[in-house]
């Protein structure tokens, strides 16, 4: 049977035989392997499509089909929520897709949920090393219900960065944001016991998201190269013309984040500006809201301490972002004139219910931020 989106959808009369059934397909169209080795490699793709991004999902999809490499010794699995299906997983292989596993309706920003799917993903494909994509809706460090959403949107249901990091099993070795705005010093520090590695933009994503048959193949070596995988983000917004010409992409190494938060804490325990006097819009927007929320985090840091102070900052910044680029404006709303690779809050006196999540956070705890508040 296919349905509506165009996948084929296993069908299993519910009957005595039914989960002698289900072990016998899953044992037919699982991982091959000897029970006594592993994949060098899985990826796992977390598709929160249940909204308004479901043709963008099946477009990815196929995307990822056409690219994958023929007679890979790795995985890719592919957890689908759309409107109207039952979420579900697939195997991709080279110009196909296997259904693996059919759920009964949920919402997939639900922390339980998500733990439970890729604990199953990572049952059904066991390997030495796991990538983890993270797609759909997003809005940085921002609290659940902030006008659009925070990671993810199902049905009114968002998921925040604290959550989200409670759901992940693992530690992976990469997280790829295929979302808006993740590209926050907030969020990598939230998330960095959970990778290695984060790939995320700082500004929107438009639609079209990440270009999968052009990274497919990079994302599923033993090693994947991630500046490359990067740069082929960028060069893909970079061809394009008018409004679609835009995008920003860094490589955030999360295991040097604890060294930038201790720098940071020394430079923000020692200054003595008056941040409720500090002006905001002189520093480089990331962000399309009317208030601003979202800026670059070095040029904040720039603004804030003139001179000499933040050479310290400036070698660990090096250490922390591995690769970044920018096209030069965003949407036709704003130029990028400087781009460090993370973006950051910059407190507004007058949203007090914002600042109160954000002293929730861990980097707003060990950087110092709270000294803004």
């Amino acid at each position: 049977m296919v349905n509506k989106y165009g996948f084929k959808i296993l069908l299993m009369k519910w009957n005595n035989y039914s989960l002698l059934y289900i072990a016998v397909v899953l044992l037919m169209i699982g991982c091959d392997k000897s029970d006594d080795d592993t994949f060098n490699r899985t990826v796992l793709v977390y598709m929160a499509a249940d909204n308004d991004l479901a043709d963008s999902a099946l477009r990815n999809i196929e995307q990822m089909k056409s690219s994958f490499p023929i007679n890979s010794d790795n995985n890719l699995l592919v957890f689908v929520n759309l409107p109207g299906e039952k979420p579900y997983l697939i195997k991709i292989e080279a110009d196909t897709e296997i259904v693996v596993k059919q759920y009964e309706e949920f919402n997939s920003l639900e922390v339980q949920n998500m733990h439970r799917v890729l604990i199953d993903m990572i049952g059904i494909c066991p390997a030495d090393k796991y990538g983890l994509v993270l797609w759909s809706h997003a809005s940085s460090w921002l609290p659940v219900g902030f006008q659009t959403r925070s990671f993810g949107e199902e049905k009114g249901m968002q998921m925040d960065i604290m959550e989200l990091s409670d759901a992940l099993p693992v530690k992976f070795d990469f997280i790829l944001f295929d979302a808006c705005l993740m590209g926050a010093v907030e969020v990598a520090y939230e998330l960095k016991d959970n990778a290695d590695y984060i790939i995320a933009s700082s500004t929107e994503t438009l639609y079209t998201g990440f270009p999968y048959d052009m990274i497919i193949p990079d994302l599923m070596a033993v090693s994947p190269d991630l500046r490359k995988v990067a740069k082929k983000y960028m060069d893909y917004y970079q061809q394009l013309i008018g409004i679609y010409r835009s995008a920003t992409i860094s490589v955030i190494n999360t295991r040097e984040l604890e060294k930038l938060a201790q720098i940071t804490s020394s430079l923000l325990a020692g200054n003595s500006i008056n941040w409720g006097l500090f002006n905001r819009s002189i520093v480089q927007r990331l962000d399309n809201y009317e208030e601003q929320y979202l800026f670059d985090f070095s040029d904040f840091m720039h603004k804030a301490f003139i001179g000499n102070q933040t050479e310290l900052f400036d070698n660990q910044l090096r250490k922390v972002v591995l690769y970044k680029a920018n096209t030069d404006e965003f949407m036709g709303k704003f130029l990028i004139t400087t781009y460090c690779g993370l973006s950051s809050y910059i407190p507004l006196i007058s949203r007090s219910d914002l600042n109160n999540y954000y002293q929730k956070l861990k980097w707003c705890k060990d950087s110092g931020y709270r000294n803004l508040f």
